[in-house]
């Protein structure tokens, strides 16, 4: 399920089967050209994992929107983080997961009220190439088996 409209209408009343939330966290600084070509790929190859996870799980976990954060991850940032997981915990979802290819978050992992998925992703490529499209498949199974570990 995702964060649409039909979806949440339909969460609402079965809220007591669908215990996990998957909360993409992706980062952008605009005003580092350098960057924006690499998040951008980053995001779109997100959105992908995420997309591909939700739809194997349909009906056991629910798709929130993506979180964006400027590049720099900190302290006061992992504080946001935190008020949107302890936002959905209040649904209730019992099990929240981070999902990211940004290693900077492990460094904050312990802090955070969610599990950190971080997955070291593809610098760059081509959304559709199949090297990309077999790195999607393989990756996400191991992040399936994981989060089938927390249940």
């Amino acid at each position: 399920m995702r964060w649409t409209k039909a979806d949440t209408t339909q969460y609402l009343p079965e809220k007591q089967y669908i215990d996990t939330v998957l909360i993409p966290l992706i980062p952008f600084d605009p005003s580092s050209d350098q960057h924006m070509v690499k998040q951008a790929f980053q995001r779109e190859l997100n959105q992908v994992f995420t997309n591909l996870i939700e739809k194997q799980y349909t009906g056991r976990i629910f798709l929130a929107p993506e979180y964006y954060y400027i590049s720099e991850t900190n302290q006061e940032e992992t504080t946001r983080v935190n008020t949107w997981v302890e936002k959905f915990k209040q649904q209730p979802f019992e099990h929240v997961f981070l999902f990211t290819f940004d290693s900077k978050w492990k460094k904050f992992e312990h802090d955070l009220a969610g599990h950190l998925l971080w997955v070291p992703g593809m610098g760059s490529g081509d959304i559709q190439s199949t090297e990309t499209q077999s790195f999607v498949r393989e990756q996400a199974h191991q992040i399936s088996e994981l989060i089938q570990a927390y249940w």
